[in-house]
């Protein structure tokens, strides 16, 4: 009995989702009001948690033009980003993932100007000060080439569970219990998205190689 309300549960809350995105893709300015109500605090979320995994030290208000710029892209051209959602994850994911996509770009961006590493006060000399700086960007633009491989490659359970167990060291059964599933679904899951990652250019070994 639990079980079929969580689903009727889940049925209801995708309808709702649906519902509210061709109501944005329609052009609803009402639609627009309810959506950044809705999902104001995910979206936020979204930022902070990239900002405090890549060390960004964005304050608040690069944040909030985030905000700003994460909302243009899910809203501009008759909410594009939105309609491409076919239902095949939970809204919320989905959405979560387009506003980390635009926190990478902006991360990329200031991580070729070197604007986001402070001064190491153990290493003050210049010249060493800034082959360190310049291995730190290199590390961190390849972290962000892969996490932007990874989700362009792979639906999104499949992207969610290989960042979860390669880049945040969550273990198999904590995955199956977070995406509804069993081990061995996680697991042959896994297997098949790293198949995929190594048609895009290696991309699974550099996974791999991140977890050793």
């Amino acid at each position: 009995m639990m079980r079929t309300t969580v689903v009727r549960q889940e049925n209801e809350r995708d309808r709702l989702a649906r519902e509210l995105v061709d109501r944005l893709v329609s052009g609803d300015d009402a639609a627009w009001e309810e959506f950044i109500a809705r999902y104001r605090r995910l979206v936020f979320s979204a930022i902070h948690r990239v900002n405090e995994r890549y060390a960004a030290g964005w304050d608040e208000s690069q944040m909030e033009e985030l905000f700003s710029d994460a909302l243009y892209k899910l809203l501009r051209q008759g909410a594009k980003a939105l309609a491409a959602w076919e239902g095949r994850c939970r809204l919320e994911t989905w959405i979560y993932r387009i506003v980390r996509n635009v926190c990478i770009d902006r991360l990329r961006r200031t991580t070729r100007r070197g604007e986001i590493h402070e001064v190491d006060e153990e290493h003050p000399d210049p010249g060493r000060q800034m082959t360190g700086e310049k291995d730190q960007a290199e590390l961190v633009d390849l972290r962000l080439t892969l996490e932007q491989a990874i989700d362009n490659a792979l639906d999104s359970r499949e992207a969610e569970a290989v960042r979860l167990i390669y880049f945040e060291g969550h273990t198999y059964r904590d995955v199956a219990a977070s995406l509804d599933m069993s081990v061995g679904a996680v697991s042959g899951m896994v297997y098949r998205a790293l198949a995929k990652l190594r048609d895009v250019g290696g991309i699974a070994r550099e996974v791999r190689e991140r977890n050793q």
